[in-house]
């Protein structure tokens, strides 16, 4: 994707060398001899550089400098050019927002290498920002599964052509996500700085998907304050992520399927066309070929994001993943909430193994994460497990965690006694913490006193 220059100045030699040399670099290159001309074009379409002489026939450039922060969001960089070369200037343009300060005479060459180290200083900010994201996230696990080999096999298949479009369906919470992630790694082996944008289809308002996608001008609608770069031009030479792609308004659809077939779009409100190399990973749990079918999905869109289609399977279906997935979340979040905990008890690991996920890979993760929190140990154990009420291994659990003593008769015990005898087995498990002991059973703490001494146990 070329970089769009704009350069402001009076002198009408410069701007023509500028402009022919910055072409021959492959930057897109529009001029203006005056404030009031440059204003224009950026009202037109904001570029990525400004290239900003001082004094102009109709005023200081850094005004134009000022005006530009004071608009807010993605303001474009701004190298300042000037004969009039002292320290005074040189501070005042760096104070008002300018990226860097060069003056006259200079080489062509000197401001092309500036504009360089400029934009490579704005895609790593951006880099870092996604990778700051990415490790929000637990890492992912090598399975052991014949049906998680089968995907990473597929996976790196189509990790060879970086720019096949990818389409992973599965049902929700089965780590569609993940395999994404783990595509985009075996694609960009020789490049970890390559990004990884992601974006649900189904958290955005329609009328801000384009927006999203796309990026927008200023004034392209009536919030539209700044410049916004969308997640296509972020994800330049890497992955965009699009799920829930299902959830995408039939006018977006389109829109996708253009930029898919073309790999160029404009920003709304924008009239400068841009190209960008990327690969579209899809996910969506719903029966795609079906709505394809029945004209709830663009068929031609289905088709093309089709390209190369990977079932991801349900944890059910890999059960063998289950210890080295537990394990990688324990190992993550017990250094999110800075515990030392050295793994999981064969107990609670058994216990674990006997669920049926019907929240695939998340709900497992929820699991976890609630386990390591309520965790006292060096270990996570079977009572730290905490499983949907009615699920068989929550029942096995919840006779190993407390036990009620029938009648002589046989009459089944009060739901008065049952709880009075949890709640002790609780409050025993945690040493008597009572805050503890309220977070465990999911009310809140004046709930839980009052609810103590309504059982005598306080």
């Amino acid at each position: 994707m070329r970089a769009s220059v704009l350069v402001v100045d009076d002198e009408r030699v410069f701007r023509v060398m500028a402009e022919e040399a910055l072409a021959r670099e492959g930057f897109v290159v529009r001029t203006a001899a005056t404030l009031t001309k440059a204003r224009a074009e950026l009202s037109r379409a904001t570029p990525d550089v400004v290239i900003l002489d001082r004094r102009l026939p109709d005023g200081d450039g850094i005004e134009l400098l000022s005006s530009l922060r004071q608009d807010g969001g993605a303001a474009p960089l701004v190298i300042v050019v000037t004969a009039y070369g002292d320290v005074e200037n040189a501070v005042t343009a760096l104070r008002a927002g300018a990226t860097d300060y060069l003056t006259k005479p200079l080489q062509i060459t000197d401001l092309v290498v500036k504009l360089d180290r400029a934009l490579e200083a704005r895609g790593l900010r951006e880099r870092l920002a996604l990778e700051k994201t990415r490790k929000a996230r637990p890492p992912l696990s090598e399975g052991k599964s014949h049906a998680e080999r089968a995907l990473r096999e597929r996976l790196a298949s189509v990790a060879l052509s970086p720019l096949t479009p990818v389409l992973l369906v599965g049902p929700s919470g089965a780590g569609k996500q993940c395999a994404a992630e783990t595509l985009h790694g075996l694609t960009y082996t020789d490049d970890p700085d390559a990004p990884f944008v992601e974006i649900n289809c189904a958290a955005l308002p329609a009328e801000l998907v384009e927006s999203e996608l796309f990026g927008h001008e200023k004034g392209a609608f009536t919030d539209a304050r700044a410049k916004r770069r969308g997640l296509v031009e972020m994800a330049h030479r890497g992955t965009l992520f699009l799920d829930e792609v299902t959830e995408l308004p039939e006018r977006s659809q389109a829109k996708l399927l253009k930029f898919l077939d073309t790999m160029r779009f404009r920003r709304v409100g924008g009239e400068r066309e841009m190209e960008v190399e990327l690969r579209i990973a899809a996910a969506t749990n719903q029966d795609i070929a079906r709505l394809a079918e029945e004209g709830r999905f663009r068929a031609d869109l289905y088709h093309r994001l089709g390209v190369f289609t990977i079932e991801v399977p349900p944890l059910a279906a890999r059960r063998e993943d289950i210890p080295e997935l537990a394990r990688g979340f324990v190992r993550f979040f017990s250094s999110r909430v800075k515990k030392r905990l050295s793994g999981i008890t064969p107990g609670a690991l058994e216990r674990l193994l006997a669920y049926d996920y019907p929240g695939n890979v998340r709900e497992l993760r929820n699991i976890i994460e609630r386990a390591v929190i309520l965790a006292r140990g060096v270990e996570l154990t079977e009572a730290d497990v905490v499983l949907p009420r009615g699920s068989p291994a929550e029942s096995s659990g919840a006779s190993a965690f407390f036990s009620v003593e029938l009648d002589a008769d046989g009459a089944p015990p009060t739901s008065e006694l049952v709880e009075q005898e949890y709640v002790r087995r609780v409050l025993e498990h945690f040493g008597g913490r009572r805050m503890q002991a309220a977070q465990a059973l999911g009310i809140s703490y004046p709930t839980f006193l009052r609810r103590l001494r309504e059982l005598g146990l306080d």
